[in-house]
């Protein structure tokens, strides 16, 4: 008997905090979006032979483009930017891999906004279009609040305006000394004792051994609780004294880095890293203009982790309760295929990657693979639509952990 949806998810699930599941599934089952975005490793499987994605240039990967992974973030020069700032899946693959699946996303957050089907469609071109013609320009820029319009402005200055007291509360006090407070914060979760002194103490001598110490002694840790796709796979929040005297302590997530999911089925040969969160750095450090504050890659007991400065859930775009209507969507839609292209450019020719020209003549040929990408797109939306209700009937039947 073929694998069903529900039981492909649930194996490709394995190792993840068993308690957290049952609210990954939850947040899945709100609707096509939010279940593809928690679905990456299947929408691979059942694309993976698609020969209009393979047939465009190979180039370094987000891996896991949709609408909802972009989002804003105080770069290691303290200034802010709006960028695709997920790289958990990051490959080396073909760009209709990662440009494919931003436009599926496209179609289902239009559909959750219930625009007709004539409208969708015009917006999934818009974004192709978009990222053909940036990618024709051969030359990556960057969005900056100066630059930036509409929503992502708002998110831009929202963050520039955050001052870190700002950012500590309801997440950290100072009553006997500086700590975290999982039991009221709602993306952090009390660790059960052991595992909270196992990760204090280890990532205390790991800054110590640093020659350059990111950060000041780490003062608390706890669970954290963000996202749909990587929802289960341990992370933490990091609470950790200032390295200058007097200042507010610093805010920092720690992610676990397990193998990423388009790598077992993408047709290009993929290069060894000494792990898998060194990929994650490294192509992340390639893609985006200015990396996150403090982003590195470490290793505590045998598992590798990324450590950067913590990124607020409200700091990522979120469609689920989005309160500025359709037409502020709509207006995101290019910049999305514009950052997505300066990104592939960034990382021209790096490792494997296609050199710029290539991808200059792939933006600038868009006529003869665009209208293809979007009957695949529009293809692939149905198809994620027919396996998100599988899953949410699979679910209901109980056949999957269920959240209290």
């Amino acid at each position: 008997m073929p694998e069903s949806v529900a039981e492909f998810i649930h194996r490709h699930d394995a190792g993840r905090v068993p308690e957290l599941l049952a609210l990954r599934y939850h947040r899945m089952q709100a609707d096509a979006l939010a279940f593809f975005r928690g679905s990456a490793p299947l929408y691979y499987a059942r694309f993976q032979a698609e020969p209009l994605l393979k047939a465009s240039p190979v180039a370094w990967l987000c891996g896991d483009a949709h609408v909802e992974n972009f989002g804003s973030f105080r770069g290691d020069n303290r200034l802010v930017y709006f960028d695709v700032n997920d790289f958990d899946e990051a490959v080396l693959g073909p760009v209709g891999w990662d440009v494919g699946r931003l436009a599926v996303s496209v179609l289902l957050a239009a559909a959750r906004f219930g625009l007709p089907p004539a409208e969708r469609q015009a917006l999934a071109q818009d974004l192709l279009a978009a990222y053909a013609a940036a990618l024709a320009t051969g030359k990556p820029y960057q969005l900056e609040r100066a630059t930036a319009r509409g929503v992502v402005r708002q998110l831009l200055k929202a963050v520039a305006q955050r001052r870190q007291r700002a950012l500590l509360a309801g997440r950290a006090r100072r009553r006997g000394g500086w700590h975290l407070l999982p039991a009221h914060a709602p993306n952090l979760r009390p660790l059960p004792p052991a595992e909270h002194q196992a990760v204090l103490q280890g990532l205390e001598a790991w800054r110590q051994a640093q020659a350059h110490p990111p950060c000041g002694p780490l003062l608390d840790v706890a669970g954290r609780i963000a996202g749909v796709g990587s929802l289960g796979v341990r992370r933490y929040a990091v609470l950790a004294a200032s390295l200058r005297p007097g200042k507010l302590p610093r805010l920092l997530d720690l992610k676990a880095a397990p193998a990423a999911a388009p790598a077992v089925y993408c047709p290009v040969p993929q290069p060894t890293w000494a792990t898998e969160a060194e990929r994650v750095v490294t192509a992340q450090t390639w893609l985006q203009a200015v990396p996150p504050a403090l982003l590195q890659p470490l290793v505590l007991a045998e598992q590798p982790y990324v450590l950067r400065e913590l990124q607020p859930v409200a700091d990522k775009l979120d469609f689920t309760n989005f309160t500025r209507g359709a037409s502020a969507f709509r207006n995101a839609v290019p910049t999305f295929g514009r950052l997505l292209a300066w990104a592939h450019l960034r990382a021209a020719a790096h490792q494997g990657a296609a050199g710029p020209d290539e991808l200059m003549a792939f933006g600038q040929a868009a006529a003869d693979w665009l209208p293809g990408l979007l009957h695949f797109a529009t293809g692939a939306k149905a198809a994620v639509r027919e396996d998100f209700h599988s899953f949410r009937l699979a679910c209901r039947a109980g056949q999957l952990p269920a959240a209290p």
